[in-house]
């Protein structure tokens, strides 16, 4: 499923890339998230049958946030990052991610960070700068070949 994410991921940044838009990300992101609405309930229908929830205003306020700050804003971020970044700068940023959730799980939430972790958070570091370090290389080698 992560692989699958990646190259969902991956497939969206050379969509944005190269879209002709005629509307903003903005204007088409209720579209974006009533159709991921759609897809999602359907799923979560079929996979774990009809839910059971207790209303409150605290679960509508957990909605409206997830809703709208949770994914229609940060959506139209990534939309907005991935048109005006390279493709590269974008994912290694991206990938960085865990390693926020990690440090915050730490510092927040007093979690402790065990040897599984630790190297998780090692091999990130390490890739980002290897893909930093052969970005830098071919770029080099473009610029002096001509």
């Amino acid at each position: 499923m992560v692989i699958l994410a990646a190259i969902s991921w991956a497939a969206n940044i050379i969509y944005i890339r190269a879209h002709r838009w005629i509307a903003s990300p903005l204007q088409l992101l209720i579209w974006q998230v009533l159709v991921a609405t759609i897809v999602l309930t359907g799923s979560a229908v079929v996979t774990d049958g009809l839910p059971h929830a207790e209303w409150s205003w605290r679960l509508v306020l957990l909605f409206l946030y997830s809703g709208l700050i949770g994914t229609a804003l940060a959506y139209w971020a990534m939309s907005m990052v991935n048109k005006s970044i390279s493709a590269l700068t974008t994912s290694l940023g991206t990938t960085a991610t865990p390693l926020v959730g990690i440090a915050s799980a730490a510092i927040l939430l007093g979690e402790p960070i065990d040897m599984s972790l630790a190297v998780a958070a090692g091999l990130i570091v390490a890739g980002i700068g290897l893909a930093t370090l052969g970005d830098r290389l071919l770029r080099r080698q473009a610029t002096a070949s001509g």
